[in-house]
């Protein structure tokens, strides 16, 4: 989500305000990979302190005049003292990078402090506290978080009161900050995504081992010819305290045994839609529908036979699992033995990954390090649960961002170019941009040197033949097939479908047309190469749901209705919306169809949830209208004049 740095020099070592500025530089140059939106740093000299923050891109930010003679008003000339600067690159999930008080480093009256992550637990507190604030357009809990901890300076023991605190902090969380009365670093992380590394007089933390390793190499501070990487340590489970004065570096341990209350989240908010949502109700209950399943005489391809059962039905062949045995010895083989991390998870923050991550900690001892592509449609509860898990198991969770302003645009381009000639073929190009979710996993393999990657997915009940069936494509579908070994002579076609649509519509000749591209080579070019861990777990979706709740206390998006699947992805709601008014079903009435013919639900019963599941979530598409920043009245109009296939 965000990169945490901090450099702390001895005043045995004389201040060079040049090699200050370029050791920053290497820290930004790494850690913007975690964040790109805004920068800011914070700088302690013995008794002063200076605060620098910027809400233009990190690299950018730091070769702006204002930076330097900031910077060197209080650097320069300056030698033999006691040095400390903590810096962020913030992705911005909430609140508005141009209010100062959003950005960090965050100030209390005696606390200067960083944070990464999620307070799952302070959303209600936040917002009580945060009233005095409004004229600030404050929505950080980690300045309440930081206001907390600032209480406890005034008792005789700061450190045992901080650590009371943290342990009843639930999410996952890494922290730095300084005092202002002392000269010491507390460094905190519940993830294990936070690293340090120390010695003789210098000090050093980050987000990531390599964004140390790389500084280590680079810095003009420290001069060594060689660097004994096993001396980059994580902080997992920890408070770190390093004090300068004497220095020496304290660890004290954490219990694993996290306290996790109850979350109240307000999702009351002042929604002012007109009355234009308009489809036949009536119309979409009386198509004529498969006697087996519920999907509808408007799906793609649909054929029915003289019993009404459609060719999906009868082509459909049940899952066939590896198994659980198959799955453990396949993993036996990367499995360390000495707790180092052993694989990398994709993790959305949505039930499926959430659990498999679960699965792979508890059930399959493995020691995974958590990662998230965040492309900038993301949704808050999703991180607010995968905060939880990490939080509690430990895991390590590493945080890639898209471009997120780019991103917003291309989807916000894409969507209007749609509207200029709309086709169902062509409405997934709304959501393209979010495939770069694998090859970020690819990438961060290689640099942690991982060589399993596991994905939370492989069951077949996803499966959704009509994304492509819109665009003339009628792949059938067997056995959880993978995008990337569709048959062939259906991958020309589809590039030549595809083609044909943005020579028919110039609209799509755009800034998004190499990522549209890249999200084409991602789903259906590049080989899969990863572990799909429902290849072999059956995917089991009462037990998953008992298990999230009970010992993660497991956050619902009530936004999303009842089934939670895809709540993850912010753009889900608007695009579900498109087809069922124009098509007479969505994404559920096929994942609904597919539950029946595995026989988890009964007919009548796929009926009633998806009446549930179809319902508009008002909420949700405000929501998406806002953070991709269109006029969803307009939109909504449009999309409703549209001919529909009914």
């Amino acid at each position: 989500m965000c990169g945490i740095f901090g450099i702390s020099q001895s005043k045995l070592k004389p201040i060079n305000f040049d090699n200050i500025l370029q050791d920053i530089k290497i820290y930004v140059d790494t850690s913007q990979k975690r964040g790109s939106d805004t920068f800011g740093l914070s700088f302690k000299l013995e008794d002063e302190i200076i605060v620098f923050k910027s809400n233009e891109k990190p690299s950018e930010a730091i070769q702006k005049k204002n930076y330097k003679e900031f910077l060197g008003k209080f650097l320069k000339n300056k030698i033999n003292k006691n040095l400390i600067m903590i810096g962020q690159t913030r992705l911005v999930t909430n609140g508005s990078k141009f209010s100062y008080f959003n950005n960090q480093p965050l100030e209390t009256e005696n606390i200067v402090g960083v944070h990464n992550g999620i307070f799952a637990n302070l959303e209600e507190e936040k917002s009580e506290k945060t009233k005095n604030y409004e004229s600030y357009d404050v929505k950080s809990d980690s300045l309440l978080f930081y206001e907390n901890i600032s209480k406890f300076l005034n008792d005789k023991d700061f450190t045992k009161n901080f650590f009371e605190y943290l342990k009843n902090i639930s999410g996952n969380f890494s922290i730095a900050f300084h005092l202002l009365n002392e000269n010491k670093i507390f460094i905190s992380s519940n993830c294990g995504s936070l690293f340090y590394y120390n010695d003789e007089d210098i000090f050093t933390f980050a987000s990531e081992k390599k964004f140390i390793l790389d500084y280590l190499r680079n810095s003009n501070l420290i001069k060594k010819k060689d660097i004994d990487s096993s001396k980059v340590k994580k902080c997992l489970q920890q408070i770190i305290i390093f004090d300068l004065d004497q220095k020496t570096l304290k660890e004290i341990d954490l219990t694993k045994n996290f306290n996790d209350p109850k979350i109240k989240i307000d999702y009351e908010r002042k929604i002012n839609i007109k009355n234009n949502l308009k489809y036949d109700s009536n119309k979409i209950k009386n198509l004529k529908r498969c006697s087996k399943c519920i999907l509808p005489e408007t799906y793609p391809f649909i054929k029915f036979n003289s019993n009404n059962v459609c060719n999906y039905c009868e082509n459909y062949e049940k899952q066939n699992f590896l198994g659980e045995e198959k799955l453990f010895r396949y993993l036996e083989k990367f499995r360390s033995k000495n707790g180092e991390p052993d694989c990398l998870v994709g993790l959305s923050g949505g039930r499926d990954s959430t659990y498999g991550l679960h699965l792979l900690k508890t059930k399959y001892k493995m020691n995974p390090i958590a990662y998230t592509f965040d492309w900038g449609l993301t949704t808050d509860i999703s991180r607010i649960n995968a905060a939880k898990i990490c939080g509690k198991l430990g895991v390590e969770h590493i945080i890639r961002s898209a471009d997120i302003e780019k991103k917003r645009e291309y989807v916000k381009k894409n969507l209007f170019s749609w509207l200029k000639r709309p086709h169902l073929g062509m409405l997934p190009i709304i959501q393209v941009g979010d495939k770069g979710f694998y090859d970020h996993g690819r990438k961060l393999s290689k640099e942690l040197n991982l060589k399993l990657v596991v994905h939370c997915t492989g069951y077949q009940l996803e499966q959704r033949e009509f994304f492509l069936g819109f665009a003339g494509i009628n792949q059938k579908l067997k056995n959880n097939q993978r995008m990337y070994s569709y048959d062939f002579f259906n991958k020309l076609k589809m590039l030549y479908w595809y083609s044909l649509q943005f020579l028919l519509n110039p609209h799509y000749l755009n800034s998004a047309l190499l990522d549209n591209f890249d999200g084409f080579l991602a789903s259906f070019i590049r080989k899969d190469d990863f572990l799909h861990l429902y290849n072999y777990e059956k995917w089991d979706e009462s037990l998953m749901i008992k298990t999230l709740n009970e010992e993660y206390n497991w956050t619902n998006d009530i936004s999303y209705g009842k089934n939670q699947w895809r709540m993850g992805d912010g753009q889900t709601a608007f695009n579900n919306f498109v087809y069922y008014t124009l098509a007479g079903f969505s994404e559920y009435d096929n994942f609904r169809s597919n539950q029946i013919r595995e026989d988890l639900i009964t007919r009548s019963e796929a009926i009633k949830l998806c009446e549930e599941d179809n319902k508009i979530k008002y909420d949700t598409l405000k929501n998406f209208s806002e953070i991709i920043g269109f006029n969803l009245d307009n939109v909504l109009s449009k999309i409703s004049s549209l001919e529909k296939l009914y």
